[in-house]
């Protein structure tokens, strides 16, 4: 009813514009009344589905490494700031927000898992962004006053630590939870959405059962999910990795930072060892000799590299029975005469190919690791350094570099493969191996090499060949680095039509042949049948890279399926081989490592497909095959690792890569929900879990003899520590939780491991001049045996800095330079990890 005399007329009265309410998305969508608490509000909370909690106001970014928290605390009142922010579409999914304070709130150390609060995958909203920051600010400041009462410190940058930087962050790229926008999975029922509600349905009542409210989804509805991606940095220097399955699985352990929190703070001998355990983190190699420059290298010059021909020949043969199996670049028989020649000639420098003495010094570096050490120094007159291979690579990375080659032949290509295979197996340039193979492919692309060389009259049948041969391996090494990476693939299946190389041995092929021989038939062992076998499956594990690391995943669910099935049927293609001559043990090492290695390629695919799915099989029954599906693959390759340790060292070193931390992760995140939820669907492998006696016990022995190979590589390459002590971390938190009563054990054996670790590290360079002035540091005397005499772990105290602080009579560093777990733990470098092949 109108009421007279209280101002103008209903026609003549401004219409009000309709004001944002603020509630999550569930109370939104019925109507009711939302108290706002965060992560999740009293009625959510209270319901069937509190994960359904969602809000609208997430920044999906990470906090940049450079920007301090301190710069506003302990000030008088400021100004609010404008706010810069890219939006994306609605449906995006990610929005980067370039406001500073933005980007560092509630990243102080200290903060549990309710604090460590992640972003939500909800849509954009058009409330005003400082409403929503001072909303944040206000339930951060209530619940936690002293957070900004002490400034962050001087660390920032490199040195800020993993956990802080990444896990601490509650606006982290990697932790989007849940990864399924559930508006984009659920078919809405009732009537059309509001324009600027995108995901929620507008309903009368509010008391509507939840059950009405959604359908069930099916594997034909069509999914568009934004993949978890990790950015580093801030404005425009930044650095990108892709929705790899590290992004997917770190951020399912909420619980790690305040676990190796405290691990840190009740073991003071870490804070005793810390400059040497920051040492070891960074690479014993670091001073000398990766940043010791070194002149442009001469023909003379490398020459001198070269070891004495006994080691050569063993170094060689390990290269052609482990490595050139994996990757077909050479025509052995050929690169055999060739190094008798070069060694004929190598007196006169004059007349020896500086492109071939490249090529060796890499073939050598690529095998070093799978030598025994005493076994080649036994050949040697002169001593050799235990960074001679490295600096093979570092003397045959620059020749590369200056010698301008225009247009490359093969010798090129060989040696631009080479290198990125060599720097992978000493851990270097991981960052950029995906720009080398992505440079590789164009170079060969430009060359012809992605055309079959049939359609060229003027190549040889022995030229072809290895055309063939060298597109395969580019297109399966990039492969490989672009699933590590978390990257899309250079080139797919379409863009070229070069056929496979033929499956023959080397022999029955030279410079002279005229008439190409019969290619064999697959069950028949050959030097090129692991190539025959992968070539198989190359266009689908292409496509499925390819869909999984794109900005977004349109597919529907039943195409997922027919991924796994198209993947999953190529294990049953993989021949038998028998070996007629049981005393032949090359060609019984060569077939034992190329079922392994198709077996744990195809896993991998397998694994990269169903990652982002399992991970939400607990909230989406329909994702539960790709839940089973993922426990199969992770424990084919931690199994298939297993038997390869059992039967020698150069086996399982072969068979290490990031399948295996992947696979690794998987099983722990698997154990870990278990702990955290329970379910009655019997085809949930939580279910499983729960219901077979002994399963968790021997999944985590699959881990653990995982982590052993992995120490025994990681003691082998430039840098590796920050990895394995994050590893050793990841499973020592899952065992807790499996077993509670234990945990102080097993926390005492995170620090047991670090510190076997580094003086494992330090004895075997003992002797090394490399090691400076320092020396072994305290690692002289035995901080093992140290730590094991010391009764127990100590108690956590208060303190008036982060909350902690080491027992009184130690001398610590100031408090400015503490960061979680002795800045042990880095994203970058933990999502670049890189394993020899």
């Amino acid at each position: 009813m109108e009421i007279q005399g209280l101002g103008n007329s209903p026609a003549e009265r401004p219409k009000k514009r309709r004001r944002r309410t603020n509630a999550c998305q569930p109370c939104r969508s019925r109507k009711l009344r939302c108290d706002r608490e965060y992560p999740t509000c009293t009625r959510c909370s209270k319901g069937r589905t509190p994960w359904k909690c969602v809000y609208e106001d997430g920044f999906l970014w990470q906090a940049p490494a450079t920007v301090g928290a301190s710069k506003t605390s302990n000030q008088g009142p400021t100004v609010p700031q404008p706010e810069q922010t890219i939006q994306t579409p609605t449906d995006s999914g990610l929005t980067v927000s370039t406001r500073p304070d933005a980007l560092v709130s509630n990243t102080n150390l200290g903060l549990g898992p309710t604090l460590d609060a992640t972003p939500r995958d909800g849509p954009h909203q058009h409330e005003p962004e400082n409403h929503i920051q001072h909303h944040q600010n206000h339930l951060h400041n209530h619940r936690h006053p002293h957070l900004h009462t002490h400034p962050r410190g001087k660390h920032s940058g490199r040195e800020r630590g993993f956990l802080e930087t990444v896990l601490g962050a509650p606006k982290a790229a990697i932790n989007q939870e849940p990864y399924v926008n559930t508006g984009l999975l659920q078919r809405q029922k009732r009537s059309a959405p509001e324009p600027d509600l995108p995901f929620t349905s507008q309903v009368d009542s509010e008391d509507i059962d939840e059950a009405d409210e959604e359908d069930t989804l099916s594997p034909s509805h069509q999914l568009d999910l934004s993949p978890r991606i990790m950015m580093r940095g801030r404005e425009t220097k930044t650095r990108y990795s892709g929705s790899g399955i590290y992004a997917n699985l770190i951020a399912q352990f909420p619980d790690i930072r305040p676990f190796a929190e405290e691990i840190r703070v009740t073991n003071p001998i870490l804070s005793q060892v810390r400059p040497d355990l920051v040492r070891v983190k960074k690479g014993l190699w670091k001073r000398v000799p990766l940043n010791t420059p070194f002149p442009e290298p001469t023909t003379a010059s490398l020459i001198d590299l070269l070891p004495a021909r006994g080691v050569v020949d063993e170094l060689v043969g390990l290269y052609l029975t482990y490595i050139e199996c994996q990757h077909r670049i050479l025509h052995a028989p050929s690169f055999l005469r060739e190094v008798d020649q070069f060694f004929a000639l190598m007196d006169n420098p004059s007349n020896v190919s500086t492109g071939f003495l490249v090529q060796l010094l890499l073939v050598l570096a690529c095998a070093w690791n799978l030598a025994d050490v005493g076994s080649l120094q036994e050949k040697s007159p002169t001593p050799l350094k235990c960074y001679t291979a490295v600096e093979w690579v570092l003397h045959a990375e620059k020749w590369i570099d200056n010698a301008q080659i225009k247009r490359p032949e093969i010798t090129a290509l060989r040696l631009y493969i080479l290198l990125v295979v060599a720097q992978n197996c000493f851990g270097t340039k991981r960052s950029k191996a995906w720009l080398s193979t992505g440079t590789l492919i164009k170079q060969a692309m430009l060359s012809g090499y992605h055309r079959d060389p049939n359609k060229y009259a003027r190549i040889s049948v022995f030229n072809k060949e290895m055309r063939r041969r060298i597109w395969m391996t580019i297109v399966e090494l990039d492969l490989q680095v672009a699933i590590d990476r978390g990257m899309p693939p250079n080139i797919q299946s379409t863009d070229y039509d070069t056929l496979p190389a033929l499956n023959i041995n080397d022999d029955e092929i030279h410079e002279g042949t005229t008439e190409a021989p019969q290619s064999r038939p697959a069950s028949e062992i050959t030097d090129s049948s692991f190539a025959t076998i992968m070539y198989r499956s190359l266009p689908i594990r292409l496509r499925a890279c390819q869909l999984m690391h794109s900005p977004r995943i349109s597919c529907r669910y039943e195409e997922i399926q027919r991924l796994d099935w198209e993947l999953s049927r190529h294990f049953s293609r993989i021949p038998v081989w028998s070996i007629s001559e049981p005393n032949d043990h090359t060609s019984q090492l060569k077939v034992t490592l190329w079922k392994a290695m198709i077996e744990t390629r195809l896993a991998q695919s397998l694994l990269s497909i169903h990652t982002p799915f399992a991970i939400e099989a607990h909230r989406e029954a329909l994702f539960a095959p790709s839940a089973r599906s993922r426990l199969d693959a992770a424990v084919r390759i931690l199994t298939t690792q297993k038997r390869l340790y059992e039967i020698s060292q150069p086996l399982s070193l072969c068979m290490l890569g990031e399948w295996t931390v992947q696979a690794y992760i998987s099983i722990c995140q698997l154990l870990y929900l278990a702990k955290e939820k329970t379910t009655c669907d019997p085809s949930s492998p939580t279910f499983t879990l729960h219901t077979l006696p002994g399963l968790p016990d021997s999944l985590i022995s699959l881990v653990e003899i995982a982590l052993i190979c992995l120490e025994n590589r990681f003691l082998l390459v430039v840098k590796g520590a920050k990895d394995y002590f994050f590893l050793s971390t990841i499973v020592a938190l899952v065992k807790s939780k499996v077993w509670p009563a234990q945990s102080i054990m097993y926390k005492q054996q995170v620090v047991e491991r670090v510190l076997s670790f580094a003086q494992t590290l330090f004895t075997r360079h003992a002797t090394c001049e490399h090691l400076g002035d320092p020396g072994m540091g305290s690692f002289k005397d035995n901080q093992v045996a140290t730590f094991v005499s010391t009764p127990g772990m100590a108690t956590v105290m208060p303190s008036d800095f982060d909350g902690i602080l080491p027992p009184s009579n130690m001398v610590v560093p100031p408090p400015d330079a503490f960061d979680p777990f002795l800045d042990v733990f880095d994203w970058e470098d933990l999502t670049g990890i890189a394993l020899g092949n």
